[in-house]
């Protein structure tokens, strides 16, 4: 490592400021290369504070690099500035023989990607990832992608105090609106069968950047900070949001999951194959399906397939 990579790495590890000297000694040059190494990285964006009693220090700043993601996360982590999607991304580290679990973050997505084939907005300022687990550590793929759900609601909640309630399947809104959407792909073992690895992506709206919103969103999606300046960083995000992930999969959770999941007993379209039904949502069962009530009083368990709130 160079001196600033250096610098960086004992600045993320330390609680209390260092002082010149000693980061000196540690690193091995001058106080004058430490100085010039810290305003490289007040360029990049760190903040980093000096003063002569508490030395250097580094203060909160949301930069996403890949020694800060190390510093948070505890599983192999890759990080991306910006790419199509994680998931592509994800998918050709399989591919190069990467072993799971690791996590694959962006600051950015040119092409991220929602359930049934639609886009995701992915401006800087989000967080976006993906997390390949292996199908050895999932007992019950079915219910995957619900348990991903829940335990992002659960590392939000964690980190910033903001409420989030579920809508079948894995849609996490705040106030109404949409703010994360989860994407889970499995691949299959050829040779073994079942479940050869997991895919889960993940697209929290944080907190605005450059970009505007698109106009048919404006009324769809929300942020957890509208007003920027979230005082969670992207790295801390992506890293609770991966371990409460893992953590979950051995969890008996449906009666929190029930308990999130906003739509029960509202008015609701079922889309199946292109057509709408009227119908009522009146439970989830066990195996996270939805127990929906139609017009003639007939009752069916939705395994798969689209709702929407009925206004």
């Amino acid at each position: 490592m160079n001196v600033k990579d250096e610098l960086l790495s004992i600045l993320l590890s330390s609680e209390d400021g260092v002082s010149g000297s000693e980061l000196a000694e540690r690193i091995g040059c001058s106080r004058m290369a430490i100085s010039k190494s810290a305003a490289g990285l007040a360029d990049e964006g760190y903040r980093i504070s000096v003063s002569r009693s508490g030395g250097y220090r580094l203060e909160k700043s949301d930069v996403l690099s890949l020694p800060v993601l190390d510093h948070y996360f505890d599983i192999p982590v890759y990080y991306r500035p910006v790419c199509k999607s994680t998931m592509t991304e994800a998918k050709d580290l399989i591919n190069k023989g990467i072993e799971a679990p690791f996590a694959v973050i962006a600051g950015r997505q040119e092409g991220g990607r929602g359930r049934l084939g639609r886009s995701f907005f992915s401006p800087e300022g989000g967080v976006y990832l993906s997390l390949v687990i292996s199908g050895k550590e999932i007992p019950n793929p079915d219910m995957l992608t619900t348990a991903a759900s829940l335990a992002v609601s659960r590392a939000i909640e964690a980190l910033t105090g903001i409420g989030c309630s579920i809508k079948w399947v894995n849609d996490i809104y705040i106030h109404g609106r949409k703010a994360v959407g989860i994407l889970t792909e499995g691949l299959v073992n050829m040779e073994e069968g079942g479940l050869d690895k997991a895919v889960v992506g993940i697209g929290v709206n944080l907190q605005p950047g450059a970009e505007s919103i698109p106009p048919e969103l404006k009324e769809k999606m929300i942020y957890l900070y509208p007003s920027g300046s979230s005082p969670v960083t992207r790295a801390e995000l992506a890293a609770r949001i991966c371990r409460e992930i893992l953590a979950i999969l051995d969890e008996d959770f449906i009666e929190e999951y029930r308990s999130r999941c906003f739509i029960l007993g509202s008015s609701i379209k079922v889309i199946k194959n292109g057509t709408a039904r009227d119908a009522v949502a009146i439970d989830v069962d066990d195996r996270a399906e939805l127990v929906v009530r139609y017009p003639d009083g007939r009752i069916e368990a939705l395994s798969s397939g689209e709702v929407t709130l009925k206004i």
